[in-house]
């Protein structure tokens, strides 16, 4: 039996999405970072049953310095030399980014950074106008061991969230974050980078 890894050790595979992509089905417009897997729902949205805010497939990008303004390098690359960009224009996601390991038994700390890009408009000379109302966008953390209630970002700048759980018995273990945006505003974004799964000390 491996001996489980020290503790304060980031065991996620591909934390900060460094280690390339790939197209997920084959589909160009899904660019997914390696050793992770996306879902997303499309059709009726139970949030809202206005049919312009039915769920859509998102698009995703991982987009290294080279392919964002120099000026934006820091509001949404927070280790390494890439990001990933989950989107939508004018359409309503649910989106799931998930990964899995197998993991020794002890208490583990699952955190992740995301910049919620969530637009309604922008104003005369090109700033945007951050989505007012607090339900546009949702976060959640989930394991196999359970995970957090839907959590409301602020808009705009970089939120960071944890959920800690334990294993009693090693198994392979799936982490992942949902994000969703519930209605078809001008851009449903996020952008994340620099997670982190940690074994606490016992």
């Amino acid at each position: 039996m491996p001996a489980p890894p020290p503790s304060g050790v980031n065991v996620l595979p591909n934390p900060s999405f460094e280690e390339g992509w790939y197209n997920l089905h084959g589909i160009p417009e899904l660019q997914v970072p390696n050793h992770w897997n996306l879902e997303w729902d499309e059709g009726a949205n139970p949030l809202d049953p206005d049919p312009w805010n039915a769920f859509v497939r998102p698009e995703t990008r991982v987009l290294s310095r080279a392919f964002i303004p120099p000026h934006e390098h820091d509001l949404y690359i927070w280790e390494g030399n890439h990001t990933v960009k989950i989107f939508k224009g004018e359409g309503a996601i649910s989106v799931r980014l998930w990964t899995s390991t197998y993991r020794e038994p002890g208490r583990y700390r699952f955190e992740i950074k995301v910049f919620p890009d969530l637009v309604v408009g922008y104003t005369q000379d090109g700033q945007k106008i951050w989505a007012p109302d607090p339900l546009s966008g949702e976060v959640r953390l989930y394991t196999a061991a359970g995970g957090t209630g839907w959590m409301l970002p602020t808009f705009g700048t970089r939120n960071t969230f944890a959920y800690e759980f334990t294993l009693s018995q090693g198994a392979i273990t799936q982490v992942g974050v949902a994000l969703r945006g519930r209605w078809a505003i001008t851009n449903n974004g996020w952008f994340v980078d620099d997670w982190s799964l940690i074994r606490l000390p016992n």
